[in-house]
């Protein structure tokens, strides 16, 4: 089986930071709306389930990093992890909770179109180093 790099207590306290913040940025991600950002629409609430699920889902690969965390099935949950990623950051495109000026919405529409261009490139390549390393393991 192919090593990772890290020794195993290292990586196992950067699943378990990884969590805490995961947790933390869920918590500030649902009071957004409380805290009256000037900017956010109500419509933000329109995208909250999509960013909860990739927080979500990546707590839960993390946590189970923790446990069983060879190179080929942390790269295939690294996917789909991306996966969340990209439906959370095309739902937020889609809805687009900002007030913002036309000029800056442009902008950060844009962004958002190269962040999930990005997104997609990460799963693929995730992708094919799970497969890569899981027939390294098997062979």
């Amino acid at each position: 089986m192919t090593k990772n790099e890290m020794p195993t207590g290292a990586r196992r306290f950067g699943y378990f930071l990884s969590i805490v913040i995961n947790f933390g940025l869920l918590y500030v991600a649902n009071n957004l709306l409380n805290w009256n950002i000037n900017f956010l629409t109500a419509d933000f609430s329109k995208v909250l389930w999509a960013i909860n699920l990739s927080f979500s889902v990546t707590i839960f690969t993390h946590f189970i990093f923790l446990f069983f965390d060879r190179k080929w099935f942390k790269n295939l949950m690294q996917a789909l992890e991306n996966v969340f990623a990209f439906i959370s950051g095309f739902v937020f495109r889609q809805v687009f909770p900002l007030d913002v000026s036309s000029s800056l919405a442009r902008l950060i529409n844009i962004g958002l179109i190269i962040l999930l261009v990005i997104i997609l490139i990460s799963i693929l390549s995730e992708l094919i180093s799970a497969i890569k390393h899981y027939q390294k393991t098997n062979y």
